[in-house]
């Protein structure tokens, strides 16, 4: 897990917008995130068995304190109510939302210094690249 560990940036996105719209983003923060005003950037960092993921668009920020494979409820970005369960799949970390009687799939792989995340939804499926930051300053 430790390949995940550092601050990653969006360098290229695709589907971005229609997964926001169906996940509820508002307007504006998308037309933002669209036009590359907000870039979006998540930190992961790794402390024995316990896991950090935050996520930073906009003035918007999520964090979530984890163990694998242990369900615990969360926030969206938007403040919906949602259940969050992570676990690893070979290299990759697998993040399943559930809200509203609807999933929402995260994966997330480190390819070369790239972590790639592909999100996916029952309506919608996107997928994005972060570099790791200090590799783009």
């Amino acid at each position: 897990m430790s390949q995940f560990q550092g601050k990653w940036k969006v360098v290229s996105e695709e589907n971005l917008d229609e997964l926001f719209m169906a996940f509820g983003v508002d307007s504006e923060m998308r037309s933002k995130t669209k036009e590359g005003l907000i870039k979006p950037t998540q930190e992961i960092t790794v402390n024995a068995n316990e896991y950090r993921v935050k996520t930073i668009v906009g003035h918007l920020s999520t964090e979530v304190t984890f163990k694998l494979g242990v369900e615990f409820p969360s926030s969206s970005m938007d403040g919906k109510k949602i259940m969050v369960r992570y676990n690893l799949d070979g290299n990759k970390l697998i993040e399943v939302q559930k809200y509203d009687n609807q999933e929402a799939t995260v994966t997330r792989e480190v390819i070369g210094n790239q972590l790639v995340t592909g999100e996916v939804s029952k309506t919608n499926s996107s997928c994005h690249s972060l570099g790791k930051q200090d590799l783009l300053l």
